[in-house]
Protein backbone atom coordinates (compact mmCIF):
# COMPACT_ATOMS: atom_id res chain seq x y z
CA UNK A 1 0.00 0.00 0.00
CA UNK A 2 1.61 3.19 -0.73
CA UNK A 3 1.74 6.09 1.33
CA UNK A 4 -0.96 8.53 0.32
CA UNK A 5 -3.52 5.83 1.00
CA UNK A 6 -2.32 4.53 3.86
CA UNK A 7 -2.93 8.45 5.27
CA UNK A 8 -6.08 8.39 3.23
CA UNK A 9 -7.25 4.92 5.42
CA UNK A 10 -5.94 6.86 8.67
CA UNK A 11 -7.84 9.70 7.95
CA UNK A 12 -11.07 7.62 7.04
CA UNK A 13 -10.68 5.27 9.62
CA UNK A 14 -11.22 8.33 12.54
CA UNK A 15 -13.75 9.97 10.73
CA UNK A 16 -15.69 6.53 10.83
CA UNK A 17 -15.20 6.02 14.36
CA UNK A 18 -16.18 9.45 15.13
CA UNK A 19 -19.20 9.27 13.19
CA UNK A 20 -20.21 6.25 15.42
CA UNK A 21 -20.13 8.18 18.06
CA UNK A 22 -20.86 11.43 17.80
CA UNK A 23 -23.67 13.44 15.60
CA UNK A 24 -22.00 13.72 11.87
CA UNK A 25 -22.89 17.90 12.19
CA UNK A 26 -20.73 18.21 15.53
CA UNK A 27 -17.95 16.71 13.73
CA UNK A 28 -15.04 19.15 12.67
CA UNK A 29 -12.01 18.57 10.48
CA UNK A 30 -9.63 19.30 13.58
CA UNK A 31 -11.85 16.33 15.32
CA UNK A 32 -11.02 13.99 12.33
CA UNK A 33 -7.40 15.24 12.59
CA UNK A 34 -6.92 14.89 16.53
CA UNK A 35 -8.54 11.34 16.12
CA UNK A 36 -5.91 10.36 13.72
CA UNK A 37 -3.18 12.00 15.18
CA UNK A 38 -2.25 14.45 11.81
CA UNK A 39 -2.00 18.23 11.86
CA UNK A 40 -5.34 19.53 10.40
CA UNK A 41 -3.67 20.63 7.15
CA UNK A 42 -2.88 17.36 6.08
CA UNK A 43 -6.66 16.75 5.70
CA UNK A 44 -6.78 18.93 2.89
CA UNK A 45 -4.37 17.58 1.11
CA UNK A 46 -6.10 14.87 0.22
CA UNK A 47 -9.49 16.11 0.70
CA UNK A 48 -11.94 19.34 0.20
CA UNK A 49 -14.05 18.61 3.02
CA UNK A 50 -15.83 15.80 5.19
CA UNK A 51 -18.58 15.15 2.17
CA UNK A 52 -15.60 14.69 -0.32
CA UNK A 53 -13.91 12.50 2.36
CA UNK A 54 -17.35 10.42 2.60
CA UNK A 55 -17.64 9.51 -1.02
CA UNK A 56 -13.66 8.56 -1.22
CA UNK A 57 -14.28 5.69 1.65
CA UNK A 58 -17.29 4.41 -0.03
CA UNK A 59 -15.42 4.19 -3.74
CA UNK A 60 -12.06 3.03 -2.18
CA UNK A 61 -13.45 0.50 0.52
CA UNK A 62 -16.03 -0.98 -2.24
CA UNK A 63 -13.34 -1.11 -5.17
CA UNK A 64 -11.05 -3.02 -2.21
CA UNK A 65 -13.46 -5.18 -1.52
CA UNK A 66 -14.85 -6.43 -5.02
CA UNK A 67 -11.59 -5.76 -7.02
CA UNK A 68 -10.80 -9.26 -7.75
CA UNK A 69 -14.10 -10.42 -8.04
CA UNK A 70 -16.08 -7.93 -10.02
CA UNK A 71 -16.98 -10.08 -12.94
CA UNK A 72 -20.11 -11.04 -14.66
CA UNK A 73 -20.00 -14.44 -13.29
CA UNK A 74 -19.06 -13.62 -9.99
CA UNK A 75 -22.31 -11.16 -9.68
CA UNK A 76 -23.72 -13.01 -6.73
CA UNK A 77 -20.44 -12.50 -4.91
CA UNK A 78 -20.38 -8.95 -5.72
CA UNK A 79 -23.47 -8.87 -4.10
CA UNK A 80 -22.64 -11.04 -0.90
CA UNK A 81 -20.00 -8.90 -0.30
CA UNK A 82 -21.37 -5.70 -0.64
CA UNK A 83 -24.16 -6.69 1.87
CA UNK A 84 -21.84 -7.86 4.09
CA UNK A 85 -19.81 -4.45 4.43
CA UNK A 86 -22.88 -3.06 4.63
CA UNK A 87 -23.70 -5.01 7.41
CA UNK A 88 -20.22 -4.54 9.06
CA UNK A 89 -20.63 -0.88 8.85
CA UNK A 90 -24.16 -0.44 8.95
CA UNK A 91 -23.97 2.25 12.26
CA UNK A 92 -21.64 4.63 10.51
CA UNK A 93 -23.71 3.61 6.63
CA UNK A 94 -27.23 4.11 8.63
CA UNK A 95 -26.14 7.57 10.55
CA UNK A 96 -24.58 8.74 6.63
CA UNK A 97 -28.34 7.79 5.12
CA UNK A 98 -29.97 9.95 8.10
CA UNK A 99 -28.02 13.01 7.65
CA UNK A 100 -30.20 15.86 5.62
CA UNK A 101 -26.63 17.08 4.30
CA UNK A 102 -25.28 14.08 3.36
CA UNK A 103 -28.71 13.42 1.05
CA UNK A 104 -25.99 13.73 -1.83
CA UNK A 105 -24.21 10.14 -0.31
CA UNK A 106 -27.74 8.58 -1.31
CA UNK A 107 -27.38 9.81 -4.99
CA UNK A 108 -23.88 8.68 -4.97
CA UNK A 109 -24.47 5.56 -3.45
CA UNK A 110 -27.31 4.79 -6.26
CA UNK A 111 -25.11 6.08 -9.00
CA UNK A 112 -22.23 3.54 -7.95
CA UNK A 113 -24.42 0.52 -7.83
CA UNK A 114 -25.70 1.67 -11.33
CA UNK A 115 -22.17 1.80 -12.61
CA UNK A 116 -21.36 -1.46 -11.39
CA UNK A 117 -24.57 -3.08 -13.07
CA UNK A 118 -23.05 -1.14 -16.50
CA UNK A 119 -19.53 -2.70 -16.12
CA UNK A 120 -21.30 -6.10 -15.72
CA UNK A 121 -23.86 -6.00 -18.67
CA UNK A 122 -20.89 -4.36 -20.60
CA UNK A 123 -18.92 -7.54 -19.90
CA UNK A 124 -21.34 -9.83 -20.02
CA UNK A 125 -22.15 -8.95 -23.77
CA UNK A 126 -18.48 -8.70 -24.27
CA UNK A 127 -17.89 -12.40 -23.15
CA UNK A 128 -20.88 -13.10 -25.52
CA UNK A 129 -19.77 -11.64 -28.58
CA UNK A 130 -23.51 -10.02 -28.67
CA UNK A 131 -23.84 -6.65 -29.68
CA UNK A 132 -26.59 -4.20 -27.80
CA UNK A 133 -29.51 -3.77 -30.19
CA UNK A 134 -31.95 -2.97 -27.95
CA UNK A 135 -29.88 -0.15 -26.10
CA UNK A 136 -33.17 1.35 -24.54
CA UNK A 137 -34.14 -2.21 -23.20
CA UNK A 138 -30.35 -2.75 -21.49
CA UNK A 139 -30.88 1.09 -20.18
CA UNK A 140 -33.91 0.70 -18.62
CA UNK A 141 -32.73 -2.62 -17.20
CA UNK A 142 -29.64 -1.58 -15.51
CA UNK A 143 -31.41 1.47 -14.08
CA UNK A 144 -34.24 -0.94 -13.12
CA UNK A 145 -31.80 -3.46 -11.23
CA UNK A 146 -29.69 -0.26 -9.92
CA UNK A 147 -32.36 1.99 -8.30
CA UNK A 148 -34.13 -1.11 -7.17
CA UNK A 149 -31.19 -2.09 -5.63
CA UNK A 150 -30.14 0.64 -3.87
CA UNK A 151 -33.48 1.79 -2.31
CA UNK A 152 -33.61 -1.39 -1.23
CA UNK A 153 -30.21 -1.62 0.53
CA UNK A 154 -30.92 2.02 1.78
CA UNK A 155 -33.97 1.01 3.44
CA UNK A 156 -31.93 -2.57 4.35
CA UNK A 157 -29.56 -0.60 6.22
CA UNK A 158 -32.07 1.65 7.82
CA UNK A 159 -33.69 -1.01 9.42
CA UNK A 160 -30.30 -2.56 10.96
CA UNK A 161 -29.35 -4.74 8.50
CA UNK A 162 -32.27 -6.99 9.21
CA UNK A 163 -32.74 -9.74 7.70
CA UNK A 164 -28.59 -10.72 8.08
CA UNK A 165 -26.73 -10.73 5.43
CA UNK A 166 -26.59 -13.69 4.25
CA UNK A 167 -30.12 -14.25 4.27
CA UNK A 168 -30.77 -10.71 2.68
CA UNK A 169 -28.25 -12.05 -0.01
CA UNK A 170 -30.31 -15.58 -0.51
CA UNK A 171 -33.53 -13.32 -0.62
CA UNK A 172 -32.33 -10.79 -3.11
CA UNK A 173 -30.36 -13.51 -5.49
CA UNK A 174 -33.85 -15.81 -5.94
CA UNK A 175 -35.69 -12.35 -6.67
CA UNK A 176 -33.53 -11.60 -9.67
CA UNK A 177 -33.30 -15.01 -10.97
CA UNK A 178 -36.53 -15.48 -10.54
CA UNK A 179 -37.22 -11.95 -12.69
CA UNK A 180 -36.70 -13.15 -15.72
CA UNK A 181 -39.73 -15.39 -15.27
CA UNK A 182 -42.49 -12.73 -15.16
Amino acid sequence: MDRQNETKELIASSFKYLVCNKPIDKISITDIMNQANFRRQTFYDYFDDKYDLVTWIFLYEITELTRSSFHWENWEQVLFLLLNYLEKNKKYYKKLFLNVKLDSFKDYFTYTIKQGFQHLADEYFEQNNQIIEQVEMTEVTINFYAYGLSQLLHEWVLGGCLPPSDAYHKLLTQVIHNSSHF
